[in-house]
């Protein structure tokens, strides 16, 4: 059993609803913390004296401690339960949705936890209209701008002129560049076979058998050629006379075989010599051989133990054909060796072949002598390269003002890329001149929108195309100019996915 007590319940009816209370019977009972019953202790005490006459179980509940060391101090019982404000707030709210009979009498006896509950829903009210206010006067969007790198190709006929020349080179309206001179020495090495080539021959007669299927005698002079598929030549010594095929006596001849020294193509035969048994082989030249197969030969045995060694011998020829190859050679390869061996930095060797003057420094080094055997023969020759080259730092000069004459005002030059410079074209020399020359040349350089002098408008018509837009409207915008890459969009706390209204408030930063 439970009673509750409001503020405006009389003393009386307090004490006489104890009177009513039955002994020994369980009672719980909450009396309002405002309520003048805690403003003296007579009460309190007159109280108590009653519950012990009349033996009452009896538990009072507290909100408040104070309340609670009231009951204490007379010795009553009393429970307390400190609850957080969240779980009453709650537990009123269930009261109202579900039980609004307890509710009005709970609220009735506890009308602050009411308050808490209007109070809560006017300070929600009074965030909304502060989001609103906040909305109205504070800047609430940032729009974070990155540029777009673009990429331009430029081809110009710069004029190219000797380093120490450059107070006499004023005259020149073109764009010009100067070049430096520079030298290496190199040695260059090379080998090549030798020219003269003796081979001894050890061959082995091996034994093959000829059909004549034509109906007449065939008659082959000696060394006449044969030949396998896949054209290795082999010959008899002596004439032969093959016979012609007849019904009752087919013609088979046996006859020794030897290889010949090189095959159809002119090629040393070597191992290839040793054929296996039942190779067929026909008379290249003879049409009823090569063609219809009437005539052929076949191995009946393995051709083995054929073997060829060979004689190297120096000769003069040799020695002059070396001198020739090294000089034909660093001339083919010259403008590679002066690339791999020049080590300047930042530098570029001007890779034109009449631009590479070079020098060879005679005799040669050659490491055998005249009629010494050797498989190859090795020469040096000791050789002087003499070369144009320019300095990075003067083409990005003059391509920085080829850009800065011509770009357009609303563009930035950020860079050029060293490794996009090609001469497209041969160089001409000017004006009959043998140190200046042109040579068309082309680069990739690196550029951008100005955006700190934004000749385009660019940024004020971002600022008024995007006001009052959704997040992703105003993003296909901004992305719709081709001079940003991408797009970052930060709104204010107290805003959900639309852009203010009033452009003023849309700050705007870029980002290279």
């Amino acid at each position: 059993m439970k009673f509750f007590f409001a503020k405006a319940d009389s003393l009386y009816k307090i004490f006489k609803t104890l009177e009513k209370i039955p002994p020994q019977k369980s009672v719980q009972i909450f009396i309002d913390p405002e309520h003048p019953f805690f403003e003296n202790q007579r009460w309190g005490k007159q109280m108590a004296e009653i519950i012990k006459n009349r033996k009452l179980n009896i538990t009072f509940s507290a909100e408040k401690d104070s309340n609670r060391k009231y009951y204490e101090q007379l010795g009553l019982k009393v429970q307390y339960e400190d609850e957080k404000p969240i779980i009453k707030f709650f537990k009123t709210l269930s009261l109202f949705l579900f039980d609004i009979k307890k509710f009005h009498l709970h609220a009735y006896n506890r009308q602050k936890y009411l308050f808490y509950m209007v109070f809560f829903f006017e300070l929600l009210a009074w965030l909304w209209i502060l989001r609103f206010i906040i909305i109205l006067i504070l800047p609430n969007a940032t729009i974070t701008l990155k540029v777009a790198q673009q990429t331009e190709d430029i081809i110009y006929n710069f004029r190219y002129y000797p380093a120490e020349q450059q107070e006499a080179m004023g005259y020149l309206r073109q764009i010009s560049i100067p070049y430096y001179t520079w030298l290496i020495d190199y040695n260059y090495q090379l080998a090549i076979s030798t020219e003269n080539i003796q081979h001894i021959v050890n061959p082995s007669a091996w034994h093959v058998k000829i059909y004549n299927r034509t109906p007449k005698d065939l008659q082959l002079l000696a060394k006449t050629r044969f030949v396998t598929s896949n054209w290795l030549v082999f010959y008899s010594k002596e004439p032969l006379l093959i016979p012609a095929w007849l019904e009752d006596n087919p013609s088979e001849l046996t006859v020794k075989f030897y290889a010949a020294e090189t095959d159809e193509e002119g090629q040393i035969m070597g191992i290839r010599w040793n054929i296996p048994k039942n190779t067929r082989l026909t008379i290249r030249n003879l049409e009823e051989s090569y063609i219809f197969w009437e005539i052929w030969a076949e191995s009946i045995e393995d051709f083995t133990w054929w073997s060829s060694t060979s004689l190297w011998t120096i000769t003069e020829k040799d020695q002059e054909l070396l001198r020739e190859r090294i000089e034909s050679s660093v001339y083919a390869d010259k403008i590679n060796i002066v690339s791999s061996q020049f080590k300047e930095k930042d530098a570029l060797v001007l890779t034109f072949d009449k631009l590479v003057k070079t020098t060879f420094h005679k005799p040669y080094t050659i490491d055998w002598k005249i009629w010494e055997r050797a498989t190859s023969l090795r020469g040096r020759a000791d050789v002087t390269f003499n070369f144009l080259y320019l300095k990075w730092s003067d083409i990005v000069k003059a391509f920085t003002q080829y850009v800065t004459e011509r770009q357009s005002d609303s563009i930035e030059l950020i860079s050029i890329n060293p490794n996009s410079l090609i001469f497209i074209q041969e160089l001409s020399y000017v004006n009959g001149s043998d140190s200046v020359f042109m040579i068309p040349t082309k680069v990739s350089i690196y550029q951008w929108y100005d955006f700190k002098r934004d000749l385009k408008w660019i940024i004020p018509a971002i600022r008024t195309n995007i006001a009052w837009k959704s997040l992703e409207e105003a993003r296909k915008l901004i992305l719709q100019y081709p001079e940003i890459s991408s797009v970052k969009i930060n709104l204010w706390i107290f805003q959900w996915d639309v852009l203010p209204n009033v452009k003023s408030r849309i700050k705007v930063k870029v980002e290279y």
